[in-house]
């Protein structure tokens, strides 16, 4: 089974989008968690209305709607309820394309070793679409990394550890140290998600900038990274201050 945790607050306008995404997959061997953090909107109501939908096509749906401590913290206690041996985390304004189950499900199975599955995501700025992330190079490298398109056996996140609640790019941060612990990882050059930028990952303040710079390198220094990669977490921000508009 495949367990796609989505981690939602107040997004009574985007998580539609994000339900029916799973809903309408080719395979239907899902369970489908929501870790809300407490919504003050129409997002838990709009979630249940779905509850027919979820039960026609034979997929499970948990909801789970108390207050955390960020959201690592939710998706922490969302990688604990799951049941599935395949994780995936999918945020409330992000979408799966619709044969993203069944490809997970083929290579998993095509290569039982692996641990990680990354696909390439296209990323989009409101209305407008920017790029799509693909892997080109045949090495693994943390420019790779695209968390919303990252399938993960729950057997290596009770060996490699829960997220960082402390960090911006938690995410991130435990890709890096999976590395490092040797975890085999698989990629595909398929589209496995849709991402939407936004957040504090994407505010285009001086003082976001900095910081994010900051987390960012903190997460390579923490898993034994030359001081040389300050200059690729100073690219990787330009660049994205350059993407995004605001």
């Amino acid at each position: 089974m495949l367990s796609v945790i989505t981690v939602c607050y107040n997004s009574e306008k985007t998580v539609s989008g994000t339900i029916e995404s799973v809903l309408n997959q080719t395979n239907s061997n899902i369970e489908h968690i929501f870790i809300d953090g407490n919504s003050s909107d129409d997002t838990l109501s709009i979630i249940n209305s779905y509850r027919e939908d979820y039960e026609n096509r034979g997929l499970r749906l948990v909801v789970v709607s108390e207050p955390d401590k960020g959201i690592y913290d939710a998706m922490n206690k969302g990688i604990k309820l799951a049941t599935g041996t395949v994780i995936g985390i999918l945020n409330s304004d992000d979408w799966y394309e619709p044969n993203t189950s069944a490809i997970v499900q083929k290579l998993m199975d095509r290569n039982p070793d692996t641990d990680i599955l990354m696909g390439a995501v296209r990323i989009h700025n409101h209305e407008q679409k920017i790029i799509k992330k693909i892997k080109k190079s045949p090495w693994i490298t943390s420019r790779n990394f695209n968390h919303s398109a990252m399938f993960v056996k729950k057997k290596c996140y009770e060996e490699v550890g829960s997220y960082d609640i402390s960090m911006l790019y938690a995410d991130f941060d435990w890709f890096l140290r999976a590395m490092k612990k040797g975890r085999k990882i698989s990629y595909t050059r398929e589209i496995l998600s849709n991402f939407s930028v936004g957040g504090i990952s994407t505010r285009k303040s001086l003082k976001q900038v900095l910081y994010r710079i900051k987390d960012r390198y903190r997460a390579y220094h923490n898993n034994g990274y030359s001081r040389f990669y300050m200059g690729e977490c100073i690219l990787q921000e330009a660049a994205k201050y350059c993407l995004v508009r605001q």
